[in-house]
């Protein structure tokens, strides 16, 4: 079995002593330097460890005070398999608290992505509204969404607007979701995403959703939620079959 890289080595030493309590919400970490010497690596290695355990709650780092234990990496919630609630409801329904914020806002061509544009059935010349969005949970980060629209649809968006309710704007808007589909596959981080994240180690489960209006495709949406932090459930139901004598 291949053995896992050392920053990988370091994050799990922490993690066991954070999950088993030995080291406390809230209690300081020794400084960098301290840790590359106690450890044998170097700062890049050390910093890659950091990374990781910030990316998945168990850290937090302070400006100028240091970094510190952190408990959100016990923030997490439930998608019921056929609830069809917004990431925010669901965040909302969780009894934390849902923010937004833009991270990235364009418009760019079909050519600029063809599998979007062949999804979207548009052509290379026809313009796509791009962004990506940031979800947290009580200021810690669920998940990373990207979402294309079809600008022929919908001529202009207010991207002040793309930091609240994407369901409740498009309403607005006057835009009726008539039907789509959606899909769930496991996924490591792509650039983009291990840049957001600090890490590309965390594995992710990617949602696919693609919304009509009047039957034709309009929207495409694909959220990466951090897997250690959302889980899919469903309720299982036994039917029992009774035998009619006549």
């Amino acid at each position: 079995m291949a053995k896992n890289p050392k920053y990988i080595e370091i994050a799990n030493h922490f993690i066991q002593k954070i999950e088993n309590e030995e080291l406390k919400e809230n209690e300081s970490l020794d400084p960098e330097e301290q840790l590359c010497a106690q450890f044998n690596v170097s700062h890049m290695t050390m910093a890659k460890a950091m990374n990781e355990l910030r990316a998945e709650g168990y850290i937090k780092r302070i400006p100028g005070k240091g970094t510190f234990i952190s408990g959100s990496y016990k923030t997490s919630f439930k998608k019921p398999i056929s609830s069809r609630n917004s990431i925010t409801a669901q965040i909302q329904e969780a009894g934390l608290e849902s923010r937004i914020e833009l991270y990235k806002y364009s418009i760019i061509r079909g050519k600029d992505d063809p599998e979007v544009a062949a999804k979207l059935h548009i052509s290379d010349d026809e313009f796509l509204h791009f962004f990506i969005r940031l979800r947290y949970a009580d200021n810690n980060l669920m998940a990373i969404s990207y979402t294309y629209i079809v600008q022929k649809v919908i001529p202009t968006l207010d991207i002040h607007k793309l930091e609240g309710s994407l369901n409740k704007y498009i309403k607005e808007l006057g835009i009726e979701r008539t039907d789509g589909s959606t899909e769930f596959c496991a996924t490591m981080p792509n650039k983009e995403n291990a840049k957001i994240l600090g890490t590309d180690h965390i594995p992710l489960l990617k949602q696919t959703i693609q919304w009509n209006a009047n039957e034709k495709p309009f929207e495409l949406t694909f959220h990466y939620f951090i897997g250690t932090k959302y889980s899919i459930t469903s309720d299982l139901h036994i039917i029992h079959n009774k035998k009619i004598v006549t």
